[in-house]
């Protein structure tokens, strides 16, 4: 009679292999790589959609700050003097939280500014929350609407004693740069419909390091990024494929592309900056009014704005 587990020969044959064991190690690590880019793709798809509400919410608040501005989107207040068609003077390079608690007015002739200010009108305003700028995509964190050093931290109070985003890295998304006689974002622009007022950032500025306190980290101009150069001419550059823009792209999203907002309310995910009006860049200023021009462009700079009403010049 045989034991009641079966014979050793019975119970060798019953049980599994080394080789067994490696073939389904291999088979599980085989399913983890197929299935471990698709779940990446599918949060970042989901990253995105955050993203694009957000920047709905921030529209849907742009539209109520006009109902009772005359029209106009936020602008915050800065000397209009001009010296050309697209020329004003306003040194907004590294001006993010430069002026964190120090209200910008007539007086003072509001000469260094940033566009992240009128922005913070909403904040201000109450028609949006601090999160609502963050980008789930990007490194961004959320200001907590604190002033003073990090150890001695007080509520601020927006519009009292807070007129300005912390930083670069305390949002995410830019605003069309207010700023010159062209351009400025307005109910009356409605006629372009495909106008860009935000997107996420852009790809020539970063956290600048000059010394400001940690919490407090201006924008700087990157150097080692410039405007599109693509030879040929606007019928060819317009069929770059899209890893040819990769680098100027907004690096929210990887270089993959960014969320535009446009003038009529609705958001998108670009895989170029050429999105707004006329196959304008987004990212860039206008050299001209040349198709080659719009598509390509120079990086934004101090005292430069845009060319014309429909030259959208995203910054940061």
């Amino acid at each position: 009679m045989q034991p009641a587990g079966g014979t050793q020969r019975d119970r060798i044959r019953t049980a599994f292999s080394l080789a067994d064991l490696l073939w389904m190690l291999f088979f599980i690590l085989l399913l983890v790589a197929i299935l471990l880019p698709a779940l990446s793709r599918a949060r970042e798809t989901a990253k995105r959609a955050v993203c694009r509400a957000n920047l709905r919410g921030i529209g849907q608040g742009e539209h109520i700050y006009a109902n009772d501005n005359q029209d106009w989107f936020p602008i915050d207040y800065f000397d209009p003097t001009t010296s050309g068609i697209n020329k004003h003077t306003i040194r907004f390079v590294g001006s993010v939280g430069h002026n964190l608690e120090h209200r910008i007015t007539k007086s003072n002739n509001a000469t260094r500014t940033h566009p992240s200010r009128s922005m913070f009108l909403l904040i201000i305003l109450g028609a949006n929350a601090p999160k609502s700028f963050i980008c789930p995509s990007s490194s961004d964190v959320e200001d907590n609407l604190r002033n003073g050093a990090l150890r001695q931290q007080t509520a601020a109070q927006p519009g009292i004693n807070r007129f300005d985003f912390k930083g670069y890295p305390f949002f995410s998304y830019g605003y069309q740069i207010p700023f010159s006689r062209r351009g400025k974002p307005r109910e009356s622009m409605a006629g372009y419909s495909r106008m860009p007022v935000n997107a996420d950032k852009g790809p020539f500025f970063e956290a600048g390091k000059n010394g400001q306190p940690s919490w407090s980290v201006p924008d700087a101009a990157r150097t080692d990024v410039s405007a599109p150069k693509f030879a040929g001419s606007a019928a060819k550059i317009l069929k770059q494929a899209s890893k040819s823009w990769r680098p100027y792209n907004s690096r929210n999203h990887g270089g993959e592309g960014q969320n535009v907002l446009y003038m009529d309310g609705h958001s998108e995910f670009a895989t170029s900056p050429i999105a707004g009006v006329n196959n304008d860049n987004i990212y860039t200023v206008q050299t001209g009014f040349a198709l080659e021009d719009a598509l390509l462009g120079e990086k934004p700079r101090d005292f430069i704005g845009p060319l014309s009403d429909t030259d959208a010049v995203i910054v940061p």
